[in-house]
């Protein structure tokens, strides 16, 4: 496979100007637009095809690209208390979508037919971790209280970050691993302490602070 970049070129769409890359490539059967990794929107043609088809062709996909283009990185991407960059790539050359997590960066790499923001991308994949983490640690902390529960769910709650039922079920927010491991592990200890006091009584906080003794200071974390 051949690829030929020509020059940079500018159009305007709406208001606003954007620079934009031809590249011809001999495996490229039609145009397709993608947007790289330093947000930059290149243009794909077959080597038959010539330049000015190329600009035709953004004016028709304007706001798909204005859509995109206005993804940046947004503040408050986390993984176990660590401020992750989270980037979309759009690729010509990519059949199904591929996440890669490296060194405190998210990495997307999306087919150009597909459309998905910073936070969906963000979002399934720290679901997709929480699935993995959090059943793992709720095992390890079940063998040091002792306490014993009967199943784990990972849900996406909008007011709780976990739940214990009355037949033992613990549920978890799969946003709990935005914050360090401590702060995960003290609301797991206290989810765990529920399967012996379902209540928030005296007795079920010194349960708490057994298992976890700064678990004051690791709540005030959570809620901020």
């Amino acid at each position: 496979m051949t690829r030929q970049i020509s020059a940079l070129n500018q159009i305007k769409l709406q208001e606003r100007i954007v620079t934009y890359k031809t590249i011809f490539s001999s495996k490229a059967k039609y145009l397709r637009l993608q947007i790289n990794h330093a947000n930059e929107l290149e243009v794909i043609l077959p080597k038959r095809y010539r330049h000015e088809k190329a600009e035709d062709f953004i004016l028709q996909k304007k706001n798909w690209i204005l859509k995109h283009l206005k993804e940046k990185q947004k503040a408050g991407f986390y993984f176990l208390g660590k401020e992750i960059n989270v980037q979309v790539n759009y690729n010509l050359f990519v059949k199904k979508p591929q996440i890669i997590y490296s060194h405190k960066k998210l990495i997307a790499n999306i087919p150009a037919g597909y459309s998905f923001t910073q936070d969906e991308v963000y979002n399934s994949w720290l679901k997709h971790k929480a699935k993995i983490y959090i059943p793992k640690r709720v095992g390890e902390l079940s063998k040091l209280t002792g306490f014993n529960f009967s199943r784990i769910t990972i849900r996406s709650q909008k007011t709780r970050w976990g739940s214990c039922s009355a037949n033992s079920v613990l549920s978890f927010n799969y946003r709990l691993l935005r914050f360090d491991e401590k702060v995960i592990d003290y609301v797991i200890i206290h989810e765990l302490c529920h399967l012996k006091e379902l209540n928030h009584s005296k007795k079920f906080w010194k349960l708490v602070e057994k298992y976890c003794p700064n678990y004051k200071s690791l709540k005030r974390k959570l809620k901020s």
